[in-house]
């Protein structure tokens, strides 16, 4: 399952790249730290909440600074290693000291680090007082530092601290040498060391062509100066810091890569094949609720440790899904999750001692709705309402009903809706988942080119963004808009190598695919339609439409009983009158048999999506169609084209998995078979898709179609 993190930073390393791609920005910051040895002390913060990166940056800075010549001094300070807050002055001018090393001039560096060990000794006798700049403080066990409580009190004069800084000054300038001081972790310091660190910086060692590199969380930092009484924590770091920047940002789209990276390196087979529809269920969850949780690259190792822990003795007996989501959850609400495992009747109805109950697990869940209602409220407020939502996706019951647009049968589907997965993937043993707005509404009403629009979103990379948009616009549709929008989303999309890409590569589990987005969009304005029935008879007409028609006539088929469906809000309202349906079905049938006939639609990725949708509406056509085909000499090529991407996974992308009795019903099966093994031993020169959906025939296995070789089947 994959090596654990320890949460070691980014070293830009080929064995520990940069994956954030932050290595430009680390080496400007480097360029503004490394200043002129005549200049005055520059200092500059790095700034970002705990997790985001910054010993990171630090050490792309570092690695930067080795391409400069001449090349300034790194000096780290570690102030984890002073003990106490009293001996951060003296321990950090000594460790200044100690790495004060120059190469070619031992002499001078020698020099310098003796001033610096002379200078630190005198903080040995002085109490350094918050608010009370060093050399204005009392003394403290000045008879240790004088000798005996006889000798003369002009001793303290040994005590000049600014006559000892300012001969550092006057031999580091003597030096000509850039220095860079960096200061790491002061977020994981005490209150009281933190203030120290950025007190000890400016009044004690602001030294001539030295810089400082200030790592905090700026949040942490603020409260640690509101403990001495500053309130306006920002304007007095301001006097300190000289230039405050803030880490990149981290996008959504480089903590899914992140992501994609950890689940490849989780393992090497197809976690999500153990349970139906589980990988699409995933990236669904993933990009309604996970997404907006995991905002920084040491929760997701976090996350993904407690999955690998939790895997190894899981794996197969609970969705992949749901142990995803309880990982996040663990992490980000613990409470919670520690509530799951004291309380599950709370999320499910039942408790797992609990061998028969008498209560509706319904009834239980709403007697407890209070009790998780104020666990959902301990969360902080920009995780609150994507926490709870993951949760009702978990566990509808808190929702009010037993509805998942995933099976309802939770058991037989391995969620832990059933308190059985739950207390597998909980005890781990078997019981006794950039566009701008004003730009999507100039979409929407039409005022700009919709296809210009939506062939730039492809060109600079923002068709996500846009689809994550347009759902959130979609109520504000009007009735006149519909048909414009769809037409222009089929034009640019449906046929076109950006979606051929998709569905062509293997993705990552957490993978956008813009086809299912097409889908969505097309149910929520056909859901809008005034006229349902005027807009389905105009995208059924229309040939090239077939792939997301094909989608269309499911649902009416659903609607209408002749399709199953575990979702009970398809079957409340039907979008069409029963003659209208009729009307569709046959039309769409003729439509797609005369693109089949002619040719046009077996190279298209979408033709195997429409066979699936074809038998089902009329399985006399299918049956003279592939009779027809069967006696011609191309007949078995067209058949193996139009039945063959039966599936896509994540271990290799799409593949071709037919069986005979899948297949029987619509042709004669074994003459298939027979003249399929004839082209596999005849010598010709095959594409591995053809290779791999002839393989497929005739052994009944799974092939992927990208290079013909067997898959693993679950």
């Amino acid at each position: 399952m994959g090596k654990y993190h320890n949460d070691q930073p980014v070293t830009g390393s080929d064995t520990n790249p940069d994956r954030l791609n932050r290595e430009k920005f680390a080496s400007n910051l480097s360029n503004i730290l490394t200043i002129d040895p005549s200049d005055d002390c520059l200092t500059v913060s790095l700034e970002g909440e705990w997790g985001y990166g910054k010993t990171s940056v630090v050490n792309l800075v570092k690695k930067s600074t080795k391409s400069q010549q001449p090349k300034p001094i790194i000096i780290e300070y570690n102030p984890w290693l002073a003990g106490k807050a009293e001996a951060l002055i003296q321990d950090f001018l000594v460790q200044f000291s100690s790495q004060l090393n120059i190469p070619d001039r031992p002499k001078e560096g020698l020099k310098a680090a003796k001033e610096l060990l002379a200078y630190s000794k005198l903080f040995n006798a002085m109490k350094f007082i918050p608010g009370v700049e060093p050399w204005a403080s009392t003394v403290q066990g000045v008879f240790k530092v004088v000798g005996s409580a006889t000798q003369k009190i002009s001793k303290l004069k040994e005590l000049d601290l600014i006559g000892r800084k300012n001969k550092i000054k006057q031999v580091l300038t003597s030096l000509n040498q850039s220095i860079i001081v960096i200061i790491d972790d002061i977020d994981r310091l005490t209150p009281d060391e933190a203030y120290q660190i950025v007190r000890l910086v400016k009044a004690v060692a602001d030294f001539p062509g030295t810089s400082f590199l200030l790592c905090f969380d700026p949040e942490y930092l603020a409260g640690a100066l509101e403990k001495y009484g500053i309130k306006k924590s920002d304007q007095y770091v301001d006097k300190v810091v000289q230039l405050r920047v803030p880490l990149p940002l981290i996008t959504y789209r480089d903590m899914q890569c992140l992501a994609d990276i950890e689940l490849t390196n989780l393992s090497d087979k197809s976690l999500t094949g153990h349970f139906e529809r589980d990988q699409e269920r995933l990236g669904l969850l993933y990009h309604q609720f996970i997404k907006y949780l995991i905002r920084t690259p040491r929760e997701l190792k976090r996350i993904f440790n407690n999955l690998r822990f939790v895997l190894v003795q899981t794996e197969g007996m609970v969705s992949f899904t749901d142990l995803f989501c309880l990982s996040v959850i663990s992490i980000k609400a613990q409470h919670i999750y520690q509530s799951l495992k004291d309380t599950p009747e709370m999320y499910v109805g039942r408790s797992f001692d609990e061998s028969y109950s008498f209560d509706k697990a319904e009834d239980v869940v709403k007697k407890n709705k209070e009790n998780v209602e104020k666990l959902f409220k301990q969360c902080t407020v920009r995780d609150k309402n994507y926490i709870e939502g993951l949760a009702k996706e978990l566990f509808p019951l808190l929702e009010g009903s037993g509805y998942s647009s995933y099976s309802k049968d939770y058991d037989r589907a391995g969620r832990v809706a059933s308190e059985k997965r739950l207390y597998i993937a909980l005890h781990y043993q078997v019981p006794t988942g950039f566009a701008a707005d004003t730009d999507i509404r100039n979409y929407i009403n039409g005022d700009i080119d919709r296809e210009d629009y939506l062939h730039r979103a492809i060109q600079d990379n923002f068709v996500e963004r846009f689809f994550d948009l347009i759902t959130q616009h979609v109520d504000n549709v009007e009735d006149s808009q519909i048909s414009g929008i769809l037409n222009s989303l089929y034009n640019v999309f449906l046929h076109s190598e950006y979606i051929a890409s998709f569905e062509n590569s293997v993705h990552g589990v957490f993978g956008f695919e813009p086809f299912r987005n097409i889908v969505w969009i097309t149910d929520k304005l056909i859901e809008k339609a005034d006229n349902k029935f005027q807009l389905l008879e105009q995208l059924i007409h229309i040939s090239k439409n077939l792939p997301i028609t094909a989608d269309i006539l499911r649902l009416l088929m659903i609607q209408y009983g002749e399709l199953k469906s575990d979702s009970p809000r398809l079957k409340e309202k039907k979008w069409v009158e029963p003659e209208n349906y009729i009307q569709i079905k046959e039309k769409w049938s003729e439509v797609a048999i005369k693109e089949l006939l002619e040719g046009r639609l077996l190279e298209s990725i979408h033709a195997s999506h429409v066979f699936f949708m074809l038998y089902r509406v009329s399985e006399e056509k299918t049956k003279e169609l592939f009779s027809t085909w069967l006696n011609q000499d191309d007949g078995v090529e067209k058949i193996a084209k139009l039945i063959g991407r039966c599936g896509s996974d994540s271990t290799n992308g799409p593949y071709s998995q037919i069986k005979e009795s899948m297949m029987s019903n619509l042709l004669d099966f074994q003459k298939l078979k027979e003249r399929v093994d004839s082209e596999l031993s005849s010598g010709k020169e095959l594409s591995n898709y053809l290779r791999a959906i002839y393989m497929s025939i005739s052994t009944g296995g799974k092939y992927y179609l990208n290079d013909a070789k067997k898959g693993e089947e679950f």
